[in-house]
């Protein structure tokens, strides 16, 4: 009986192993793939930090030259109605009370243009935001899947017994190194590009949006300048 059993496992052991030295190959070369597909993952998480930052500059960069063009304009809208109202408080007959009245006014639209900058770029600036926590957690997501599969590859690795059934542990190996490829090339990077090139494509929409925003600013102020100004000459006295 133990003589037959003592076969039977002999049998099994070596339908189920292969010669050590195609182990030995084979595990090599399957050490190597799973090593490229790690350093792949990694540098494409270390691409998707780079390329987000970038584009986060890009947007941050304009944004700057935006606010800094449209505040210029608000402090020097006025500057020609002012250096006309410094004109006629100079007039014999000038109403220095009405003139003042009329600068009080152009203070008031200047507060109000500042404000609605203000709003433009708080709103900018809250969307910015959200991009740059949105692709942080993408670049810590990629690369905690990057982590988990060398992890996941190292710890399950040492669990086979290599002696007992040398075939399925490379079967194993196989296995595992195409679930990781498939995962990797049709889902997780695959969404990531994605993610990547909606980025690209929508900062210049954004860019595009905040000017729009800035753009309508000076548009209730040409209409106060252009009320103070028909109003002036009601300043002067006969």
């Amino acid at each position: 009986m133990k003589l037959t059993l003592f076969i039977v496992l002999c049998g099994l052991s070596m339908a189920l192993a292969v010669p050590m030295t195609e182990l030995a190959e084979r595990s090599e070369e399957f050490r190597i793939l799973f090593d490229d597909l790690h350093i792949e993952k990694d540098e494409f998480v270390q691409l998707t930090r780079t390329l987000t930052r970038a584009e986060l500059k890009l947007l941050n960069e304009a944004s700057q030259s935006m606010i800094a063009e449209s505040w210029s304009t608000i402090e020097h809208f006025f500057d020609d109605t002012r250096a006309l109202i410094g004109e006629f408080i100079l007039y014999p007959n000038a109403n220095e009370e009405c003139l003042l009245g009329l600068t009080e006014e152009i203070v008031a639209e200047r507060i109000r243009a500042a404000d609605e900058m203000s709003a433009c770029a708080a709103f900018k600036i809250n969307i910015k935001e959200e991009l740059a926590d949105d692709f942080r957690n993408l670049g810590y997501t990629l690369q905690r899947i990057s982590t988990t599969a060398a992890e996941y590859t190292l710890f399950t690795y040492a669990g086979h017994n290599s002696f007992i059934n040398s075939a399925g542990h490379l079967e194993w190996l196989e296995q595992n190194y195409e679930r990781q490829r498939e995962f990797w090339d049709t889902t997780a990077r695959t969404e990531a590009q994605a993610d990547l090139d909606e980025l690209e494509v929508n900062r210049p929409a954004l860019v595009a949006e905040f000017q729009a925003c800035l753009d309508n600013i000076p548009v209730q102020m040409t209409e106060v300048d252009r009320n103070i100004n028909a109003r002036m000459l009601q300043c002067l006295g006969d």
